[in-house]
């Protein structure tokens, strides 16, 4: 017997390795799909198309719904509109005959292992969005009226997703941009009154969500076209109270009689990853936490009264992951000004919405999985009890516990090629050909594009996207008129372009040009850098405020998250008007390092370690530096400093002023919040590298106003601080500088 035991301890060291092993190289959809999306930043579609028709993952029988809405996109992009809409009606029959439900021996091997073992079922608003590229590739067909069929099922769609659910419905149980896509296919068959009735749907559910839906605020060019067909239907009233509510007027007369609606798909939408919680089960339930950006998160699993858990579990929880795009924003040159795009649809917070809402309603799946897992390992050290004996049958249960755990994973699967946004704009057309200058905005300034439009009388539809940063990159299989190339672009770094006939476009190929500094929109007159500083000292508190501000103390949480472990840094910092300085940062509550700054000099001391001067030029850098009153005013240092004009953050308009930093040389641009006043982001380039960051979530704090959230995005990656506590005059001591 002794032997036995002996062997079996073995296997389940290894086995504890191997779970440690799983944890760390668990891969996920996105992972298994990263070629294609390469192809994609290359703008060669062909590759692309052929890369998923060779992959292994996405030829499973299982993954069927997955490999059409993947192909039927790309098919799209490539302008194969026909091939497009064949893959798309087969997944849209896939869903509606029911042909992704679960086979019996599907069922239990979900159970035993993970979800992944199951058919793609789709996530609903998935389901949705086939109809917005089917209306697409109708449009461009020259079938106007099937357009229409489909952008009509969208919300029809949603309508009968909701009403199968008995609780947990869907928070997205409704689509204003499906409702803009009606509109502006009826305007392309001359149907102006079906038309308006689309584009007033489509504001009663901005409206009655507070003018903002799923982080979209009511597009202008929505209000617009409101105010357009109520007059031109001669529907007096509404165009009185539409024209008072958005404070607009429109003049029909000077319309033209060609016009084109650009949509622009900027990035690509989230990608799903997962998070491994471990934890011991007590007093009758499984608990663990996990943070979902700066949310943290709770889950509760039932456990019945006298089952033992094991020692080792896992529970996989996926979450989408926000893959952002270059270009916040974007404009067409019209008539010599810059018209905005208007953003029309934000995926990431639609798919993260739907996904909490599936999981909610899809709890008793993994109380199931977990317990089906448990169960099995508890027999497995029943049965190892009868033939070895305790130990043995112990040993066997904790392997079968950490069997269980390492098959533990998420459901990883999404439909990736899906933009992170669309927007549109409407731009009016003369006869012969139209030439528009498109200006996007990135992090590192101003980046143009040139496309061609023939005129077409009535309204037609252009489809426009980017992937990454590129001036413009024309797709392998298009035909394209050469172009001078200019300085080489990072094969990461593409986009690409598809309109309703790709013969009406010149495009240039694989080019790039180095991003422009500034080219934002002109500010009032009457607004100089001065004003700005002065709004913004007035919005964070006043002069006053800012002058008797003597001591600050604050403390920040920094999130970071690796193959679903979560690491917490807290920074507590105390700073006086003379900047003496205390920094003290714990890695998960320990204590890592700890800065001191006072007149007499400055040290870092780290724990078991002595203590280490600081160099003189640091020190001097620290004590010289910008005081606690001197950042609100810096740009007023440069005399150089200059009002850009004004840029958007977050959607909204922002005034930009650069300046240079006279301490670190560096080219900065601060945008304060034209409503707000406040400092809303700051951007730095020093040399060709930049870093821009986002400042949120403004509170009071003894009559100031701070910022609690900042993000700061890199060309290596994003982090983001949260504030948890600022004190201003109080818990700062002489002593803390010692």
């Amino acid at each position: 017997m002794k032997a036995t035991k002996n062997i079996l301890k073995m296997p389940a060291k290894l086995a504890l390795l191997l779970l440690l092993i799983a944890f760390q190289s668990c891969s996920t959809y996105n992972t298994k799909t990263a070629d294609i999306e390469s192809d994609l930043f290359n703008g060669d579609f062909n590759k692309a198309i052929t890369g998923i028709d060779k992959n292994k993952f996405l030829n499973k029988n299982r993954n069927r719904l997955l490999y059409l809405l993947e192909k039927g996109k790309v098919e799209h992009l490539s302008g194969n509109y026909e091939a497009s809409n064949t893959l798309f009606e087969e997944a849209y029959i896939m869903i509606e005959d029911k042909m992704t439900k679960t086979n019996a021996g599907q069922a239990i091997a979900a159970k035993f292992t993970n979800p992944m073992a199951e058919p793609y079922k789709g996530e609903d608003f998935e389901k949705v969005i086939i109809h917005y590229y089917k209306a697409l590739n109708y449009f461009h067909l020259g079938q106007p009226a099937e357009a229409l069929v489909e952008a009509k099922r969208i919300n029809i769609k949603l309508y009968e997703l909701n009403e199968k659910y008995k609780e947990n419905k869907n928070r997205y149980s409704e689509d204003a941009f499906s409702q803009i896509l009606q509109g502006i296919l009826y305007e392309s068959t001359g149907d102006i009154n079906n038309a308006y009735i689309a584009y007033r749907n489509a504001e009663e559910i901005y409206a009655k969500n507070g003018d903002m839906y799923f982080d979209v605020p009511t597009p202008l060019q929505l209000k617009k076209d409101l105010l357009r067909t109520s007059k031109l239907m001669g529907f007096r009233d509404d165009y009185e109270k539409y024209s008072n509510k958005f404070k607009l007027t429109d003049d029909i007369a000077t319309k033209a009689t060609g016009e084109a609606i650009v949509f622009w798909e900027n990035g690509f939408g989230p990608a799903k990853d997962q998070i491994v919680i471990t934890a011991s089960g007590t007093d009758g339930f499984f608990y663990g936490t996990y943070y979902d950006g700066a949310t943290q998160e709770e889950i509760f699993i039932p456990i019945p009264v006298g089952f033992d858990i094991g020692s080792v579990n896992a529970i996989a929880i996926p979450k989408y992951r926000e893959r952002g795009t270059y270009y916040s924003n974007a404009a067409v040159v019209v008539n010599n000004q810059d018209v905005p795009f208007n953003l029309a649809e934000d995926i990431y917070p639609i798919a993260k919405q739907c996904l909490k809402d599936r999981m909610l309603r899809e709890t008793i799946d993994l109380v199931a999985r977990f317990a089906t897992k448990k169960a099995a390992s508890a027999g497995l050290g029943a049965l190892g009890k009868e033939l070895f004996g305790d130990t043995a049958g112990d040993l066997i249960k904790l392997g079968g516990d950490v069997a269980g755990a390492a098959t533990e994973k998420a459901d990883t699967r999404n439909w990736q090629t899906l933009p992170a946004t669309i927007s549109y704009i409407r731009v009016p057309l003369h006869e012969g050909e139209n030439k528009f200058l498109i200006k996007k905005q990135g992090p590192q300034g101003i980046d143009r594009d040139t496309i061609y439009i023939q005129y077409k009388k009535g309204l037609q539809i252009v489809n426009y996207f980017d992937f990454g940063r590129t001036e413009l990159i024309q797709p392998v299989n298009t035909p394209a008129v050469a172009a001078t190339p200019k300085k080489e672009v990072s094969p990461a770094m593409s986009s690409g372009l598809t309109a309703q006939n790709t013969s009406d476009l010149k495009v240039k190929k694989a080019i790039a040009i180095p991003a422009e500094k500034r080219a934002f929109n002109p500010a009032p007159s009457h607004v100089t850098v001065k004003s700005v500083i002065d709004n913004y000292i007035a919005a964070s508190g006043g002069e006053d405020k800012i002058r008797n501000m003597k001591t600050l103390m604050s403390r920040t949480n920094t999130l970071s998250e690796y193959n679903g472990t979560t690491t917490k840094i807290e920074v507590v910092s105390k700073i006086t008007d003379q900047n003496d300085m205390l920094i003290q940062s714990y890695t998960n509550g320990k204590l890592t390092y700890t800065l001191v700054v006072n007149d007499n000099g400055g040290y870092m001391k780290m724990p078991d370690l002595e203590p280490t001067e600081l160099d003189k030029s640091l020190y001097e850098s620290i004590k010289n530096g910008n005081t606690l009153r001197d950042n609100y005013s810096i740009p007023l240092k440069d005399p150089n400093a200059r009002l850009e004009g004004i840029g958007f953050v977050d959607k909204k308009e922002a005034y930009v002023i650069s300046y240079k930093d006279a301490k670190t040389n560096a080219d900065m641009l601060n945008y304060y919040d034209v409503e707000s006043g406040l400092l809303v982001a700051s951007s730095a380039t020093i040399d060709t590298v930049s870093s821009t960051s986002y400042f949120t979530d403004y509170r009071k704090v003894n009559g100031l106003a701070f910022p609690f959230k900042t993000k700061t995005v890199t060309p290596t990656g994003n982090t983001e601080v949260i504030t948890a506590e600022i004190k201003v005059n109080e818990g700062v001591n002489a002593t803390d500088f010692q």
